[in-house]
């Protein structure tokens, strides 16, 4: 009896071991499953991914519609330009309009009969020359009859217009505390011409010492504050 008892339970043993092996085996397969399923997050990025390009695509949209706006704006640029050329057309119009009217005769009328009297000078510093001039016999100067010049240092020629087509006397006034100053080459051009180079015809105003040179020119020191040479013969007959 005893015997027949071990073996049973020996048996029961047996059987309960491989239940608990079946059992293991079938719990790490389902397990295992579980595992195997987790690349679901997988679709999940391909998801992401197809969010991301229909993002894209949306930020591209305004890029492929930028020619349209520069196609919106061409003609308004087309309209400014003949908007100006029009205008321009306009301006033109009414500036020959305003010249018509003006006369030429108006204009020589105004226009003086001048004199021009011509020198040249060397100077160590730049002057302001006066020239001053009579329209009359009498002899005598005033504000009214002087022409003004700003010179410059070195040696220079100058023109200067006289706005009279009779000049009776002329007297030349070299700035204030001028220095060392040689003058030539002094004529009186226009209706009536003249040879001013007879140094020793001029009076002379606060010149401190004066010499005539080889080439026909006169220079001149003076360091006060109103030295001239005034030219005594009148240059009209009187």
């Amino acid at each position: 009896m005893e015997d027949k008892e071990m073996k049973v339970t020996k048996k029961q043993k047996i059987v309960a071991g491989t239940i608990a092996l079946v059992a293991l085996i079938l719990l790490v397969s389902v397990f295992g499953s579980k595992k195997e399923e987790k690349p679901v997050p997988s679709s999940a990025v391909k998801v992401e991914e197809k969010m991301q390009t229909k993002e894209e695509a949306q930020a591209e949209k305004p890029r492929e519609q930028q020619p349209e706006v520069k196609e919106s704006e061409e003609p308004e640029t087309v309209q400014t330009s003949k908007e100006a050329e029009t205008q321009e057309k306009v301006a033109e119009e009414n500036v020959i309009e305003n010249k018509m009217p003006i006369a030429t005769k108006e204009v020589i009328k105004v226009e003086p009969k001048n004199s021009v009297l011509t020198f040249e000078t060397t100077t160590d510093k730049a002057l302001t020359y006066q020239v001053f001039y009579t329209v009359e016999r009498e002899v005598w100067y005033d504000a009214e009859h002087v022409v003004e010049h700003k010179g410059k240092a070195g040696t220079n020629k100058y023109s200067i217009v006289i706005p009279s087509e009779k000049v009776f006397r002329i007297r030349i006034d070299f700035d204030s505390n001028p220095g060392k100053v040689m003058i030539k080459n002094i004529y009186l051009d226009g209706t009536q011409k003249a040879d001013l180079n007879n140094f020793g015809g001029y009076a002379y105003n606060q010149i401190n010492s004066k010499t005539q040179n080889r080439d026909g020119s006169l220079t001149i020191t003076s360091e006060e504050d109103d030295p001239y040479m005034e030219y005594l013969t009148p240059l009209l007959p009187e």
